[in-house]
């Protein structure tokens, strides 16, 4: 098991695992707070976490060069699926949808931040992943999910974090031994929308699309209504007949 320093409180696990990769401490390690006041999502956006759910970095130095980075996010989504499909008494509706997020029907059960910084040592890294275990956040702009609706038996942060802990260290030696290609074989097994129209949003302008994959850095490859194949490696995507 990874060592865990868990916290009752922290403005943000992500931000305490880059300082600590900044102040030389290479991991790996994981930080999980009880409850987050600022907790950090993708696009700058906040992570809502309420007490109950995981809220959880893992930080190391990787001997990676930085543009394998955006493989990361795909990486740490299937140590999730791995570690949670298990128990679901329904395990079907669980997916994975570009780039960051898991899905149980359609509704977010789990988010993901994968962020990095050149340091003396090496590529430091940290990955961080909530998953709401014990409650659903209320109030956004769109449906989530709380693991302990969807299993037989209620489950913990720590039984969760055990789990990942170990699918996380598996999917990680993985990519490390053999690249990303088996990684983005199998995130499109369980990618989210695949069988419908998506909208992408990249401000200003916004497409339509059929999705068809990812690139050998994770970017998504999308076929719009006249067949160009777009590459796209950031912006908002969604499925509004959804």
């Amino acid at each position: 098991m990874t060592p865990v320093d868990l916290f009752e409180t922290l403005t943000s696990t992500q931000t305490e695992a880059l300082n600590r990769l900044r102040a030389g401490d290479c991991g790996p390690r994981w930080i999980c707070a009880q409850r987050q006041t600022a907790g950090q999502g993708r696009m700058g956006r906040q992570w809502d976490g309420p007490s109950g759910n995981l809220m959880a970095s893992w930080y190391g130095v990787l001997p990676v060069e930085m543009r394998r980075v955006t493989q990361l996010s795909f990486v740490a989504a299937l140590a999730v699926t791995d570690a949670i499909r298990p128990l679901l008494s329904v395990p079907d509706p669980l997916k994975i949808k570009w780039p960051n997020d898991v899905l149980y029907e359609g509704r977010k059960l789990c988010g993901i931040l994968a962020q990095s910084e050149t340091l003396a040592a090496g590529l430091g890294v940290v990955i961080g992943i909530g998953i709401n275990i014990a409650e659903a956040p209320k109030g956004l702009s769109y449906g989530t999910a709380a693991l302990n609706e969807l299993t037989a038996q209620p489950q913990t942060v720590e039984s969760i974090l055990d789990a990942l802990d170990a699918t996380l260290t598996r999917r990680l030696d993985d990519w490390l031994a053999h690249g990303f290609e088996a990684t983005a074989a199998q995130w499109w097994d369980q990618a989210y929308g695949r069988d419908r129209l998506c909208l992408i949003e990249q401000h200003p302008q916004a497409r339509t699309g059929t999705i068809l994959g990812l690139d050998d850095y994770g970017a998504l490859r999308v076929r719009d209504p006249v067949g160009t194949i777009h590459v796209i490696a950031s912006g908002s995507v969604s499925y509004p007949e959804a």
